[in-house]
């Protein structure tokens, strides 16, 4: 091969294998948004190639990377013959150590400028359109290698095996990658605590479950069927809600939901001394399960058109009831209005890193415990059988704790600090240093019967 021959074909290898380190990069940061907007003005073939590559980002990124690598390859013999033939005669056969080094000396920089910086700066700044102009290119590779990529997916199962590591999708992927670019977003001051929490909460949005953001059955505030005018109106009064949950007996038997214009309608509407009956005034309720995700319930409510719905658990009483309201705050935090003036805060938890030890309310969620007590270096068990904090310390005594009984596990000790005849209240973890045998200690009298748990 001449040195004119090796010089073209190294120019044109040198150009393919950019064009393929551009889209193998473009890939990576593909907005769907902006391929969708780009797509949308193009013909029903670059629509289609955009959602197959859409479908499969990481299968086009690895397939598109075979024809770089051999691009690259193919650059780099051609610098080497070119170098070769320009120093010898064009019939010689062979390469000296020197061609290797002239050729490695021309070949590497050329291969780091136009084959990886060049790329990633166009892939940053037009990579969608990068994708859409050369989707054949993409749609064709990646069916070309399908074969490889099977080989490819048994290599990637077997290291997982290998490695212990649990399978994950590309949600579970993107999201893992998104959180950690908020926590590095805020160690560097670009992000502050309540935009993090805000990011966070958009992204656990998918997976999160009514039963996290409802509002406990012994938290719900509502009327019985029976109830007359008098005590509906003193309930309305002084619960300051405009939906309000209406059972016959008992609290698992849910007939409606009271809404408070409705009452208000019928005592602007009815003559003086019309028989006041509450089922006349009750809506139909909506109700969903415990294990019903956050978002499918938002939209559940929206197609409904309410803004309240009651929570069953597996047995079909009654666990709770969630609120638009509660789907907002899991996002945006917090929200108080003038009704939430006299109501109690959410649980929390208070962490002392000098004494090392928390204190924390009995409603804290185990995990959302453990988050903050991560500071201590120490955790709480979770478990299915439990929820909260009170619920551990339940479960794990078989009784109600009463005020002064401990629980020693490895090196955290739990103590209930307040309590009540059906529930415990308050607990204080402490951190320490030895490893205590594993059990409860009974610091209090304990002369009432054990009662069922939480």
């Amino acid at each position: 091969m001449s040195a004119t021959w090796a010089f073209w074909i190294g120019l044109l290898a040198l150009v393919i294998g950019a064009v393929c380190s551009t889209l193998q990069q473009s890939l990576r940061t593909l907005a769907r948004s902006k391929i969708d907007q780009q797509a949308g003005g193009g013909s029903t073939s670059l629509q289609a190639r955009a959602e197959k590559i859409l479908e499969d980002r990481t299968g086009h990124a690895a397939s598109i990377a075979l024809p770089r690598v051999l691009a690259n390859i193919v650059f780099a013999l051609a610098v080497l013959t070119w170098v070769s033939r320009l120093k010898q005669h064009p019939e010689s056969i062979g390469f000296t150590t020197s061609d290797l080094a002239i050729a490695a000396v021309i070949a590497t920089p050329l291969l780091w400028l136009i084959g990886y910086v060049l790329p990633l700066s166009i892939a940053t700044h037009a990579g969608e359109r990068m994708v859409l102009v050369f989707s054949p290119l993409l749609r064709g590779a990646h069916l070309a290698t399908a074969p490889l990529r099977k080989v490819l997916a048994g290599m990637d199962e077997a290291v997982r095996r290998l490695a212990g590591a649990q399978p994950s999708n590309g949600h579970d992927a993107l999201n893992a990658e998104l959180l950690s670019m908020v926590e590095k977003g805020e160690a560097e001051g670009q992000l502050d605590e309540a935009e993090r929490d805000m990011i966070e909460g958009v992204v656990s949005f998918r997976t999160t479950s009514v039963e996290r953001i409802m509002t406990p059955r012994t938290e719900i505030e509502a009327i019985e069927l029976t109830d007359d005018l008098d005590k509906v109106r003193k309930l309305v009064k002084e619960c300051g809600h405009s939906r309000i949950p209406v059972y016959r007996e008992n609290m698992d038997d849910i007939v409606g939901i009271l809404y408070a214009k409705d009452l208000l309608h019928w005592l602007g509407e009815s003559k003086p001394g019309t028989p006041f009956k509450l089922e006349n005034v009750v809506r139909d309720a909506l109700f969903v399960p415990e294990q019903k995700a956050v978002r499918e319930l938002l939209s559940e409510l929206v197609t409904h058109k309410v803004h309240l719905a009651m929570v069953a658990d597996e047995y079909g009483g009654t666990s709770g009831l969630v609120t638009i309201e509660d789907i907002i705050e899991e996002v945006f935090g917090e929200i108080r209005d003038e009704y939430d003036e006299g109501e109690e805060d959410e649980p929390s938890i208070s962490i002392d890193l000098g004494e090392r030890r928390a204190e924390a309310d009995a409603a804290l969620r185990v995990d959302d415990a453990n988050d903050e007590l991560e500071a201590l270096g120490v955790e709480i068990p979770e478990s299915d059988e439990y929820d909260t904090l009170g619920g551990f310390v339940v479960t794990t005594l078989g009784h109600i704790a009463e005020v002064g009984e401990t629980m020693q596990l490895e090196n955290v000790t739990v103590r209930v600090t307040e309590s009540s005849p059906t529930r415990v209240l308050r607990v204080t973890i402490e951190a320490r240093d030895e490893a205590p045998v594993a059990g409860p200690v009974e610091d209090a009298p304990s002369s009432s019967s054990p009662a069922e748990g939480e």
